[in-house]
């Protein structure tokens, strides 16, 4: 408890945070020497407070924000808040409030009304007077049921030329959505300042979500002005069907987690400003192209967790900065799109279906594919004719499927390829082969496979590879003499396999003393039990024999050291016969001027 006025010569504070104790009795606290006073800023959140006399906030005119969050205030009556004429934000959220009671109906220089987390069941009329001058308004987490259309209603002319009007009402117990019964005076001008390009930047973002729609009116967002964001996701609608020209400005609308199976071109024919569109979790069978024929602005579409088999035709026209379409956990094994489809589509999201005859995804006609996701899948086996894919693809992830045979030239057609990922298979071994063509590949994860041995020669195509996981295999030994002529710097991650003591140092010496660029390395270092430089190994290698390769990395040794002497030998002959030239160059000038 605090008693009295503690702060009544205070005179010039500004700034008072009170929070976090257990206030329950506030109304003889803001008393001053001088009036008014100076305090713009009052933080009484997390108290016990459970009432607010009338009087209690009496000499605060200069107030600009009040937090009285997370107590237990019931209701609000004695209209505690009518001399706070200053008061721009008022937090009121996470208590036990049923009835505004018209508290806040003085506050016309209010722009920002948290009420999330109470238990308001209904704002009527007298209580909402004030909520057309909010730039934002949570009523979210409350008890909602009916939505009255006038609190989408704002007096714009109380913003500024660049604000955002935030509505929340998620979390209530909200069914229906009813038609707009006004069209205010703004948004006609608005809409009539448009066609000479004078279009105000004020916006408005939408949040229905968490509600139990089920059908929302046609005119339903007509009182809206510029509505940029519309959250209707996790509700029960099963179509969307609202005027076109109340959407047009809308860049996020999310239509997840509901039951609808199509959407109708009538209601996205003006959408040409969307960017994000977000329709997983609910029973679309196919992609709604046609709806979306006219959204050229498209970045994101989120289609997960549908019920889309086939994929024949995608007639959708990106951003011209490239597309995101991601279409994880449906059911598709087919997807072949023609010349024009998904134009402007950058990154293609297939993970977790069921893929088990990569051929089948056909996308060999998309120019402007650079990043394909095929993980958790059912490929068993790649082979010549397995990929049907452009060659502008530069990351293709396998991990996550079955895959125990990579055959010849799989990835002949993916030649630009930068990043591999085939974690997570069934893979014992790499064929000769295998990686032919992916000369520009950096990245290589061969990380929780089979592979139990491993000769360098099978990855010498890979002549600009720089990372190659091979992590969690049943690997003890690599025949890494190919790698000593390799051109870039290589480090291999050997976390969880069984290597010998004997490789390990002898791998790492080769690459301390330059004759190899190979460096074994792992992602959590150890010093416990037997490891060299971090790196955990095995002393004992039971009968293992390296097959006769000693006197052959010998040879490749000796041939690393001459190659970097005629290097340096050549170098200081280039280097003297630029110095002759010269000198016999400067001979002929004295000459010459000598004979003159």
């Amino acid at each position: 408890m605090i008693y009295d006025s503690p702060f009544r010569h205070l005179t010039r504070l500004e700034e008072l945070n009170l929070s976090g104790n257990q206030l329950s009795h506030i109304e003889e606290l803001f008393q001053f020497d001088s009036y008014p006073n100076k305090l713009k800023k009052l933080c009484l959140s997390h108290n016990a407070i459970q009432e607010i006399p009338g009087d209690t906030f009496f000499e605060l005119t200069n107030l600009k924000e009040l937090d009285l969050s997370y107590n237990s205030i019931t209701e609000l009556y004695e209209e505690p808040f009518s001399n706070l004429t200053n008061l721009v934000i008022l937090k009121l959220n996470h208590n036990n409030i049923k009835n505004l009671n018209g508290a806040m109906n003085n506050l016309f220089n209010l722009k920002h009304l948290y009420l999330a987390h109470n238990q308001i069941e209904n704002i009527v009329e007298q209580s909402i007077k004030i909520i057309y001058h909010l730039e934002t308004i949570d009523i979210s987490k409350n008890h909602l049921e009916n939505l009255k259309t006038n609190l989408f209603s704002r007096h714009w002319n109380h913003f500024d030329d660049h604000s955002i009007c935030k509505i929340k009402l998620s979390q209530n117990h909200i069914s229906y959505v009813p038609n707009a019964t006004v069209v205010p005076e703004f948004k006609t001008r608005l809409i009539r300042n448009s066609h000479h390009h004078k279009v105000m930047n004020i916006f408005t973002e939408l949040d229905l979500s968490q509600n139990s729609i089920t059908h929302v009116e046609f005119n339903a967002f007509q009182s809206i002005v510029q509505l940029i964001t519309l959250d209707i996701s996790c509700n029960r609608l099963i179509s969307f069907t609202v005027n076109p020209n109340d959407l047009r400005y809308v860049k996020y609308l999310n239509l997840s987690k509901n039951f609808l199976q199509t959407l109708h071109y009538s209601s996205f024919a003006s959408m040409i400003n969307l960017q994000n569109l977000d329709l997983s979790n609910n029973n679309m069978d196919f992609i709604p192209d046609q709806s979306l024929i006219n959204n050229h602005q498209l970045k994101l579409i989120n289609m997960t967790y549908n019920e889309i088999v086939e994929i024949r035709r995608m007639r959708i026209t990106f951003n011209r900065d490239g597309g995101v379409l991601d279409l994880t956990n449906n059911g598709i094994t087919v997807l072949n799109l023609s010349p024009g489809d998904a134009y402007g589509l950058t990154i293609l999201i297939l993970r977790s279906n069921n893929i088990t005859e990569p051929f089948l995804i056909k996308l060999n006609q998309q120019p402007t594919l650079v990043h394909l996701d095929m993980s958790y899948n059912l490929i068993e086996e790649l082979d010549e004719e397995s990929l049907q894919l452009p060659i502008t693809l530069g990351i293709l992830d396998l991990s996550y499927n079955l895959i125990q045979r990579i055959g010849p030239s799989s990835f002949h057609r993916v030649a630009h390829l930068k990043t591999l990922r085939l974690s997570h298979n069934k893979l014992a071994s790499v064929e000769f082969g295998a990686f032919e063509g992916l000369a520009v590949l950096v990245n290589l994860d061969l990380s929780y496979n089979n592979i139990g041995r491993l000769d360098s020669k099978t990855l010498m195509d890979l002549k600009m590879l720089s990372v190659l996981s091979l992590r969690n295999n049943d690997l003890f030994y690599i025949d890494h003499s190919s790698w000593f002529a390799h051109k870039q710097n290589l480090r291999i991650y050997l976390d969880g396999n069984s290597f010998s003591c004997d490789w390990l140092a002898e791998a790492l010496s080769d690459n301390n003393n330059g004759y190899s660029k190979m460096r074994p390395t792992v992602l959590k270092t150890t010093f416990t039990g037997h490891s060299i430089e971090g790196i955990p190994c095995k002393q004992d290698v039971g009968n293992f024999v390296q097959p006769n390769k000693n006197y052959m990395i010998a040879d490749e040794r000796l041939l690393v050291t001459n190659q970097k002497i005629l290097e340096a030998v050549q170098e200081q002959t280039s280097f003297l016969k630029k110095h002759i030239w010269r000198f016999v160059l400067q001979d002929a000038e004295r000459n010459a001027k000598s004979t003159k």
